[in-house]
């Protein structure tokens, strides 16, 4: 009985926990910074995909100033990419995860800021998709 209990206390836990909506709390301007040190290479100055690595590279890396790429990139999902790499999300193993290398907020900065060109890209293209899982 107790282990039954135990188990429906966490069970609540972890769905309330469940519930918290991620909050990015990045800040665009400090993460053109972080960009230009350690993403350009691959992703391009302008984030256009066209880095001088990421050319020749065989998965190319995204291209934020894509609006068709503004649907999946929501805040939280961008987070992770950029913290844990792509492979642990099931993407290419080529964007590597930066957590070790990144502290926390940094990797919340780099994303506000390639999320500030994802919705210069969606504005720019007319493309309406959501900025928040």
């Amino acid at each position: 009985m107790k282990s039954l209990l135990m188990l429906c206390v966490l069970g609540a836990s972890a769905a309330i926990a469940g519930d918290k909506k991620f909050e990015l709390r990045g800040d665009a301007k400090k993460g053109e910074e972080v960009y230009k040190t350690y993403c350009h290479l691959c992703h391009g100055e302008r984030g256009d995909g066209t880095g001088h690595i990421g050319k020749g590279l065989s998965t190319k890396p995204v291209n934020f100033t894509d609006p068709k790429n503004s649907a999946h990139l929501t805040e939280e999902f961008t987070y992770r990419l950029v913290k844990d790499g792509a492979a642990a999300h099931g993407r290419t193993v080529l964007m590597i995860p930066w957590a070790g290398v990144l502290k926390d907020q940094q990797i919340r900065d780099v994303a506000a800021w390639t999320l500030k060109l994802v919705a210069e890209a969606r504005v720019d293209g007319g493309v309406v998709a959501p900025k928040k899982q």
